[in-house]
């Protein structure tokens, strides 16, 4: 197909998921004249000299086939490999699991954790207050709720969903930026949920995996990799559980309430992350 205007050569509509930028570098540093026209659905490749059409075939194949191959080199690993791959991951799950237990059986352990420090008077907990928390140096308490469990079934859901989304950025990014990205999104939904429920007693990961599913979502988004690559039906899900929450219809169904507030604002301190990370890979890739 022939622009007539130009006589420049349609050569492929690329989906969106491939990393054009790749390709345009490699046709860069083979000085090929091209033009990238992006629609809704795809972006156009032409090029001016049709006797190079060939060359940008066999490159957008080989490409092509990298990108593929290491979309599957994650799903490829033995279990005892991610493990291997998975240091904080893993890490995060065994704090979780240990959290849950203290919940369980160890309950006098459980202020050490808390937002803020309490005392059981009678059956009511007394908190302290955050400032005085953060006079005495107990900064660990920004994030340290998220390892807290109230039962098997809230740790088995956040657990799920933090392998399959954590593992996704630790394997792309590493275990720094990961472990960076985790402590910054516990710190945001841990001080979401106290800014709107004030004292209480409150945890779990699911903050976290909220922001890192938002994380996911907006970085493949900007800049698409197949690592990232996760199922709609999950980010529907996820964000029809928030609604739902939110709505309170869930609290009628379950003992205490949902911590909607850690919900939102991981998600939300999850996406900027993404976006940031996002487009500084666009960056380095442009340069």
């Amino acid at each position: 197909m022939t622009d007539y205007l130009s006589q420049w050569t349609l050569v492929a509509e690329i989906p969106h998921v491939f990393d054009i930028n790749i390709l345009l570098a490699e046709l860069d540093a083979r000085q090929i004249s091209y033009r990238v026209n992006r629609v809704q659905r795809c972006c156009e490749l032409w090029v001016e000299h049709a006797e190079q059409i060939p060359k940008v075939l066999a490159l957008l194949e080989a490409i092509n086939s990298r990108q593929k191959k290491r979309g599957h080199q994650l799903s490829g690993l033995s279990f005892q490999q991610q493990l291997q791959h998975m240091p904080v991951v893993v890490t995060l799950l065994l704090l979780s699991i240990l959290g849950t237990a203290i919940m369980a059986w160890w309950f006098p352990l459980v202020h050490w954790f808390t937002f803020q420090d309490f005392i059981v008077v009678g059956n009511d907990p007394i908190f302290d207050t955050v400032s005085n928390a953060m006079k005495n140096g107990e900064y660990w308490r920004l994030v340290s709720p998220i390892f807290l469990h109230f039962g098997h079934f809230h740790l088995i859901f956040n657990a799920l969903l933090l392998w399959v989304l954590g593992q996704k950025i630790e394997f792309l990014s590493g275990s720094l930026n990961i472990t960076v990205s985790v402590i910054l999104i516990a710190v945001v939904s841990n001080l979401g949920q106290y800014m709107w429920s004030g004292p209480a007693l409150f945890g779990g990961m699911s903050g976290v995996v909220y922001g890192l599913l938002g994380y996911v979502w907006i970085r493949h988004k900007l800049s698409p990799n197949p690592i990232l690559d996760i199922p709609k039906g999950l980010i529907g899900f996820m964000l029809f559980w928030l609604f739902l929450g939110m709505s309170g219809v869930m609290n009628v169904f379950m003992a205490g309430s949902i911590a909607n507030a850690a919900h939102a604002s991981g998600l939300i301190a999850g996406m900027a992350l993404g976006g940031w990370a996002g487009r500084s890979e666009l960056r380095s890739r442009q340069q």
